[in-house]
C-alpha cells in the first residue's frame, strides 16, 4: 500500500510497528479529498445475475493531483470490501476512467485479484467477472433485494455447530435451551469420512433425544463435504 499520506497510529503493535490500519489510510485519503478542488465524484455499482443492483458513491482525487497514485490504493481495497460485502459479477465504474481500466487489468484471470475474479464470477454467478468503464448517467439506479430471515424458535430445534477442534449441539423447546453441550474432536487430520460422520452422529443424537426434531440447524468447518453431509441428513 503506498504510504504517501502522512498518517500517524496513536497505538502501533509491539510486533508490526509498521502496520498501518486500513480505516486510518482511508480517513487520511479522504481528507486530501476533501481538500482538493479539483476532486472527482466517484461511483461504483455491482450487477447481480437476480437484476439487483448495488451503488456506492464516494469522490476521490483529481486525474493531476500530485498524489493521484494513490487512488488506484483507495479504489482498489473499495471495490475488494464490496464484493464481499454484497458479491456481483459485474462491476460498472463511472468517474474515473483510468482507474476503471486498472481495476479491469486488477481483477482479470491473470491479475492480482484473480482468484477474486474467478470466486465472484464463475464459481458464485455463474458467469464472467468483469469491470467496465462507464458514465454516471448510463449507471443504473440501486435496485435492491432482501429475503425474510426466519429466526423461528417455535417447536423442538437443534443447533449444531462443527467446528476445527470442538463440535457444538444445543436442543430447543420454544425457544428455551433444554440441553447445550460441547465435545472436542480432531477433524481436520482425519481422512475417513465415518469418523466425520459416527462424531456429527452422536451430537445430533445426544440433542435429539431431549426432544421431537422439527428442524436441525447445521453449520460447519470440516474436511468432509457438504453434499456428504446433506445426503447423511436425509438418510436419517
Amino acid at each position: 500500500m503506498p504510504l504517501m499520506l502522512s498518517v500517524a497510529p496513536t497505538l502501533r503493535p509491539v510486533l508490526d510497528p509498521e502496520f498501518l490500519p486500513g480505516a486510518l489510510w482511508q480517513r487520511a485519503y479522504r481528507a486530501l479529498v476533501a481538500a482538493d478542488p479539483g476532486a472527482r465524484p466517484f461511483a461504483v455499482v455491482l450487477e447481480r445475475t437476480d437484476g439487483s443492483v448495488f451503488r456506492h458513491d464516494s469522490r476521490v482525487l483529481s486525474a493531476v493531483h500530485p498524489q493521484a497514485a494513490l487512488t488506484l490504493t483507495y479504489a482498489e481495497r473499495l471495490l475488494k470490501f464490496l464484493l464481499w460485502m454484497k458479491g456481483g459479477p459485474r462491476v460498472l465504474v463511472a468517474g474515473a476512467d483510468e482507474i476503471a481500466a486498472a481495476l479491469g487489468r486488477i481483477y482479470a484471470p491473470t491479475g492480482a485479484r484473480a482468484s477474486d475474479c474467478e470466486f465472484m464470477g464463475v464459481k458464485i454467478f455463474g458467469r464472467e467477472f468483469s469491470v467496465e468503464a462507464t458514465t454516471f448517467t448510463a449507471l443504473p439506479a440501486s435496485r435492491e433485494t432482501s429475503l425474510p430471515m426466519g429466526r423461528h424458535l417455535d417447536g423442538c430445534r437443534i443447533g449444531f455447530d462443527l467446528g476445527g477442534s470442538d463440535r457444538k449441539a444445543s436442543a430447543l423447546i420454544d425457544g428455551e435451551v433444554v440441553f447445550s453441550e460441547e465435545i472436542a474432536w480432531d477433524p481436520y487430520f482425519q481422512k475417513d469420512p465415518a469418523y466425520h460422520i459416527e462424531g456429527v452422529h452422536d451430537s445430533l443424537r445426544r440433542a435429539a433425544a431431549r426432544l421431537h426434531v422439527c428442524a436441525i440447524r447445521v453449520a460447519w468447518n470440516s474436511k468432509c463435504p457438504a453434499s456428504r453431509w446433506a445426503s447423511w441428513l436425509r438418510s436419517t
